[in-house]
């Protein structure tokens, strides 16, 4: 999106360039004009839409006032309707996400003659609902249900079990596209099967990245180096954390005793496991057949559990290992008590009251000659699926690829707007930073069908417990047998 736009700039000023020089050259001419530079810069704004010469290639169709039916959880825990305010909006309120849905919404039914409908199910028990109603669904043969925003893990569950849809047999929709999320249809997919895909139309995936908040009123105070500068330059990495916190972690009340009342250089909450991913690292890996193989035991993972065991372990870091601590840990953060703050983007909604200026980061790489900045995506996270019962392709391709589409177009600058502008500073280096963070995420296929194995490494962070590999080597065979079992369901699955 961003890219898009510097793009478009950038022809703009040739374009005004050019006509500059050309009116320097015709200094005789006669000839006047009534159009400012403003005026030019609209037209040619209105002409270059990068987006619009993407935008799918669906024929007229008109699927005769049906009624295209959406299943979601909605995630109390926000305080909001997380997941669901992603896909319906009953009328326009002047909210910016709900009015980006409902134009989308709008837009889509009087193109196909169709009607959006949401099933939403309660966060509680929607795990084990949501798959016993696709379950059934498939078993009885019934088309109930267009499209599923599932639980990331449990959909898993579910696309094993083979009672979902392959994405590549829809017509129409083209996971190559932008608006298609390139981790997700990378890391789930198995040789040219893809049950389990994500985009745009889920811009609440998002929250569930892993990423650094910071203090800007504490940079300032104790004189750190712009961290903005070091992640644009591809130097933000693990060592560099224990270099910006340096001098900061304060026993505030001489004590002797370091706990919430003092202040850290950084805090670190059930977050530890993201250093896994943001080292480069997935419990799997895909050859060039795109099959996936056991990769956790490499090197590199190993360097990767060291490095943040001492981060984690180290003085100059409040570590919380469970949700327990969830709480406490982030109000320490709003009340000036550390500079780095490490947990999801979620967060972003709690922290918008807070007192002091902040801003946010991708988690660093481990080191600079790694190729990105990566973070992975907690499973709690909405997946989309299609049932396999669907009966009309065509139809349901259509829909979901011109939902997709118009979710980039209307949804994901209104979900931009509302974090940038409302959640925290409103600093040019933030949307780069954002861009940084969800073009970065990693689904991992072997944490979303195998989070035993994945989990070893926060495990043994947590316990302080310094076998990494060892450990996950005592899981290896009943990580092989569970991967071969899912290889297996994929290969047999139809579609």
């Amino acid at each position: 999106m961003k890219k898009n736009k510097i793009y478009l700039y950038l022809f703009t000023v040739i374009v005004l360039a050019a006509i500059f020089l050309s009116c320097s050259e015709n200094t005789d001419s006669t000839q006047t004009t009534d159009k400012t530079e403003e005026d030019i810069v609209t037209e040619v704004t209105e002409e270059i839409d990068p987006l619009e010469a993407l935008k799918p290639d669906i024929p007229e169709l008109n699927f005769d006032g049906y009624e295209f039916t959406v299943i979601s959880r909605d995630d109390g825990t926000h305080g909001y309707p997380l997941h669901t305010r992603d896909i319906f909006a009953e009328l326009e309120t002047g909210n910016t996400i709900n009015d980006a849905v409902y134009r989308r919404n709008i837009e889509i039914e009087e193109k196909f003659n169709i009607k959006i409908a949401i099933i939403t199910l309660p966060e509680t028990d929607s795990e084990e609902t949501a798959n016993n109603m696709i379950k059934n669904a498939v078993i009885a043969g019934e088309d109930l249900y267009d499209l599923v925003y599932t639980h990331a893990l449990y959909g898993a569950t579910t696309a094993a079990a083979g009672y979902l849809l392959n994405w590549n047999t829809l017509p129409y929709v083209d996971v190559s596209k932008p608006w298609w999320c390139e981790g997700a249809i990378q890391g789930l997919s198995v040789g040219d099967k893809l049950f389990l895909a994500l985009s745009d139309a889920s811009v609440s995936s998002t929250q569930y990245a892993y990423m650094v908040y910071f203090n800007k009123d504490m940079q300032k105070e104790y004189n750190v180096a712009n961290i903005y500068q070091m992640v644009g330059s591809g130097q933000w990495t693990f060592d560099k954390i224990s270099e910006v916190t340096k001098g900061v972690t304060t026993d505030l009340n001489g004590d002797g005793i370091m706990d919430n009342e003092d202040k850290y250089g950084a805090i670190i909450s059930y977050a530890a496991l993201n250093f896994f991913y943001a080292g480069g690292n997935t419990v799997m890996a895909k050859d060039s057949d795109n099959m996936p193989y056991l990769d956790i035991t490499s090197e590199r993972a190993a360097n990767t559990f060291e490095k943040a065991y001492d981060i984690c372990h180290s003085d100059y870091v409040r570590f919380a290992p469970g949700w327990e601590d969830e709480v406490e840990m982030m109000q320490m953060f709003e009340s000036n008590k550390a500079l780095l703050y490490f947990h999801s983007l979620s967060k972003i909604d709690r922290l918008r009251d807070m007192d002091y200026d902040f801003g946010v980061l991708p988690y660093p790489k481990l080191d600079e000659s790694q190729e990105k900045y990566y973070t992975y995506v907690d499973g709690h996270s909405p997946l989309l699926a299609v049932p396999k019962v669907a009966s009309n392709l065509e139809r349901t391709g259509a829909i979901i690829e011109e939902l997709s589409y118009l979710s980039r177009k209307y949804l994901l600058p209104a979900y931009y707007d509302v974090t940038l502008k409302t959640k925290f500073a409103r600093d040019e280096e933030s949307a780069e930073m954002l861009d940084y963070i969800i073009n970065g995420r990693v689904y991992d296929f072997g944490y979303v069908y195998d989070g035993t194995t994945a989990y070893i490494f926060q495990s043994q962070i947590n316990a302080k417990n310094r076998e990494f590999i060892s450990a996950i080597e005592k899981r290896m065979d009943a990580a092989q047998k569970n991967l071969d079992k899912i290889i297996t369901a994929y290969s047999e699955a139809v579609g």
